[in-house]
């Protein structure tokens, strides 16, 4: 990944001005067009990002402590989006918990079949291993029955991008497809300068390269299986 002040200065060299000191020194406090091409670049990050909500370098691991009792959990604060079949119940001697793959439903499954069970259990120390996660229409999730040890589930989610700050921030788009990002920077300097035939020949390579970056990272599946969800918890496998 290529840091702040190397992308920014990318993009002031295609305009043929003064780059930035790669050691930081007065980046912060720059005015003027140097500070325009920083908001540029952080522009164009964020509308790749924007476009491609499930870019690889966005996916993001995490693994959730489980409370007993508790059925319902929090996303991570900078979460955009999870990934509902990467849920996983991880393997713990000490709890007796197998490793699972936790079967997805949606909110109106799990109403239909599992919360009448979950309700009629013991709602502070829970009632099992869970062996589903559904949806809220939260930014949560659920896991049912409800678990009655602190398991761990691990899963993976796609993360909203932070801005660009300090001079060795790194973008999270990989370093080559830079010339993307400064591609799309500079669209927005030439519509700062309004230079109209400018920003619209810029955006056009800027588009052809997200188009691109779609065609290498994000491929469809290869892969068939099966969508089906099980029903009542009696004919679930373990």
């Amino acid at each position: 990944m290529s840091n702040f002040v190397t992308i920014t200065n990318l993009v002031l060299t295609r305009l043929n001005e003064v780059p930035l000191d790669t050691g930081g020194e007065g980046f912060s406090s720059v005015r003027n067009v140097q500070a325009l091409a920083k908001s540029a670049v952080n522009n164009a990050i964020y509308e790749i990002c924007q476009t491609g909500q499930e870019w690889p370098f966005l996916k993001q691991a995490y693994t959730e402590t489980m409370v007993a009792g508790t059925g319902t959990y929090a996303f991570p604060s900078d979460y955009s989006s999870p990934d509902y079949d990467t849920f996983f119940l991880k393997k713990n001697d000490t709890l007796g918990a197998e490793p699972k793959t936790l079967t997805p439903l949606t909110f109106e499954q799990y109403v239909q079949n599992h919360k009448m069970e979950d309700e009629n259990g013991d709602s502070g120390s829970g009632i099992s291993q869970p062996y589903f996660v559904y949806q809220t229409y939260g930014e949560s999730f659920g896991v049912t029955p409800v678990p009655d040890k602190a398991y761990q589930v691990e899963y993976t989610y796609w993360k909203i991008p932070t801005a660009l700050t300090l001079y060795n921030d790194e973008a999270v788009i990989p370093s080559r497809f830079n010339h993307i990002i400064v591609d799309g920077a500079m669209m927005y300097m030439m519509r700062f300068r309004s230079n109209n035939e400018s920003a619209m020949i810029h955006k056009q390579a800027f588009d052809e390269g997200i188009r691109t970056m779609r065609r290498v990272l994000i491929d469809e599946p290869i892969d068939a299986h099966s969508t089906m969800i099980q029903g009542k918890r009696k004919g679930r496998l373990n």
